[in-house]
Parts: C-alpha cells; structure tokens; sequence
C-alpha cells in the first residue's frame, strides 16, 4: 500500500481539453483578457482622478494667495486704525478749552462773563 488513492491532476492553463464531441477551452485566471468596457471605465476613472489632482493644487494655490492678500489687508487696516486714533486724539488736545482759552489770552483777547450763553 506504498500507492495513494488519490489520482494525481496536472492543471496546464491553455491546453484543450476535448470531453467526448465538444471543446472546451480552459484559461488560465491570472491572462483574462480586459474587455473594452473596463478599459474605458480605467481611463475615465484615471482621467476623473487626474482632473481632481489638478483642481486641487490649485485650489490650495488660490487659497494660499487669498489669505496672503487677507493678511496684507489686515494689516493696512491696523495702521489706518492707529492712524486714525492718533489723529483723533490730536484733535481733542488742540480743540481742548483751555488750549483755546490760552492761545486768546496770548493774542490779547479777553472772556466776557456776560456774552457766554448756557443752553440746556
């Protein structure tokens, strides 16, 4: 009993195989050919996935400018700012009464009690 019972199958991928009056033709899984469906649905997935790619950069590309020219925008906004709380604060110290009140006395003008008027 040195023989096993079980038969030894050799599996060659292309060879014919006739089984009584019809052939069958046995292929080989890993050479299945690529239909012209498939290979459409390849190229129009790969050209999809391209065109994305590229609309991503530059997406990134305009978004990276955009935030550039937000920056320097912000920026100007601030000086304007200062500027203008600067300039403010100069105007109250030259508009001040008792400035005024001084630069009078030095013209030699003088404040007359009777000519002031209080509105309410």
């Amino acid at each position: 009993m040195a023989d096993s019972s079980a038969r030894r199958i050799e599996f060659e991928p292309n060879e014919q195989v006739n089984v009584g009056n019809k052939r069958r033709i046995v292929l080989n899984p890993r050479q299945v050919r690529w239909t012209f469906f498939e290979k459409t649905l390849i190229v129009i997935g790969s050209i999809v996935t391209l065109g994305m790619m590229i609309f991503l950069v530059s997406s990134s590309i305009s978004v990276t400018s955009a935030q550039h020219k937000l920056s320097e925008v912000q920026q100007r906004i601030t000086k304007v700012e200062n500027s203008n709380a600067d300039l403010s604060q100069q105007i109250g110290k030259l508009s001040s009464s008792a400035r005024l009140n001084e630069i009078a006395r030095a013209k030699g003008l003088t404040l007359n009690e009777k000519n002031i008027r209080t509105i309410r």
